[in-house]
């Protein structure tokens, strides 16, 4: 029995193929028939409803399919390999995180040298901040995007006030 995982319109489907005319489609036990016309083209048969169907891989694992001259994009996974994204995605979000730069002291904002939006490397220098007559470069502590910008140039800004974040 081979188990697989569709993913159609972010809609995930369930089915099993038990033999070469049985197959489980989300839990109802199901009668097909599959028949190869051409290359990539082939008539499928479910429950005496008749439908042409032929798939082109995409990109990665998608697969845009047409059915009856519809198109429609999925992804193909098997059981475990859908179990494996799953947890990618799990341990992806855990990791995702979102670091809020704060001024280290009072000051003003002379320059601010990147956008909300812009790729930041660590270390790239973002806003200049004049404290006692002093330069002070508040540089990136990760990689990342900048998702928001809190100041622009010659906003006075107190210890610990927000100043921009990075995701």
């Amino acid at each position: 029995m081979s188990e697989f995982i569709i993913t159609v319109n972010n809609k995930k489907r369930q089915i099993k193929i038990i033999d070469d005319e049985t197959c489980i489609i989300d839990g109802k036990k199901t009668n097909f028939d599959l028949s190869k016309l051409s290359n990539g083209t082939s008539v499928l048969k479910i429950d005496n409803k008749v439908y042409e169907v032929s798939a082109q891989k995409s990109e990665g694992e998608i697969f845009n399919l047409f059915i009856d001259g519809k198109l429609f994009e999925t992804i193909s996974r098997t059981a475990l390999q859908e179990k494996a994204s799953n947890l990618l995605e799990k341990a992806e979000a855990l990791y995702a995180h979102k670091v809020i730069v704060k001024a280290p002291m009072p000051g003003m904002i002379l320059k601010v040298k990147k956008k909300s939006g812009e790729q930041v490397e660590k270390g790239d220098s973002v806003i200049i901040l004049e404290a006692m007559k002093m330069e002070n470069e508040i540089k990136a502590p990760s990689s990342g995007t900048i998702t928001e910008l809190k100041v622009t140039e010659g906003n006075a800004v107190e210890k610990n006030s927000f100043l921009f974040s990075i995701e």
